[in-house]
């Protein structure tokens, strides 16, 4: 795997424009293609970088939720270094958040998740000794860091907007504090650990995340449980 600073787009102009309109990527942010020799580190002023990924196995949409951009903004991250593990690991919590009724906040994520540091690139990991809110590991996924282009900066808030990390080493997260999350939500969303899974728009019209419902006004997302247990794995529409 080669590292941020030297993986170049292959994106072309026919697929970015397949991922816009399938996307809702609004043409006010200005998409922009990169050069066939581009790379994330190379973005144009007032540009930040967005891979494609982002939108199907990280379930995000622009505009980015409140929750997220505070997640980047506890951390430092900037947008660009964000890889699509990590804001999958941000959509999954805070959609879990969403559907057990709790308000997702960044100290009761900082309980469950830490950042790292990889060849440029930031993510997140379970810390250690705390269950897990997800019940399947992230499925892997190819060639995600060569598919990216360009949007203007104002689609991050200016205080989640930090110059690019050139550092090796990131200081450690500590644990939050009793005081700093809810014990109860906690312990809910352990017991409704679910897995990473990739949602079709009404449903994350339902938790919040896009504003592009496409079905009709008297049509609505509800879940179904199997098995006798609350788990939200099935999703379905009814008139």
């Amino acid at each position: 795997m080669g590292s941020i600073t030297s993986i170049k787009c292959v994106l072309t102009q026919e697929h970015l424009d397949a991922i816009c309109a399938k996307y809702f990527v609004p043409e006010e942010v200005h998409p922009q293609l990169p050069s066939s020799d581009a790379t994330m580190h190379e973005r144009p002023t007032g540009k930040v970088g967005m891979y494609t990924r982002f939108f199907d196995y990280a379930n995000y949409r622009i505009l980015f939720s409140n929750f997220f951009v505070s997640v980047l903004t506890h951390f430092r991250i900037p947008f660009s270094q964000l890889s699509v593990f990590g804001s999958a690991k941000v959509s999954h919590f805070e959609i879990l958040c969403r559907v057990c009724n709790i308000n997702p906040s960044v100290g009761l994520f900082r309980y469950f998740y830490m950042h790292n540091y990889k060849n440029g690139w930031f993510g997140f990991t379970k810390r250690p000794n705390v269950r897990a809110c997800y019940s399947k590991n992230l499925d892997s996924v190819k060639n995600w860091n060569d598919h990216f282009f360009w949007v203007d900066e104002f689609v991050v808030p200016a205080n989640a907007r930090f110059g690019w990390f050139l550092g090796t080493n990131i200081v450690k997260d500590r644990a939050p504090t009793i005081s700093e999350y809810n014990v109860e939500h906690a312990n809910t969303l352990i017991a409704q650990a679910s897995p990473f899974l990739r949602f079709p728009e009404e449903f994350l019209c339902w938790v919040g995340i896009s504003r592009n419902y496409l079905l009709n006004k008297d049509t609505y997302p509800r879940f179904e449980y199997g098995n006798g247990q609350r788990v939200w794995v099935f999703f379905s529409v009814y008139p």
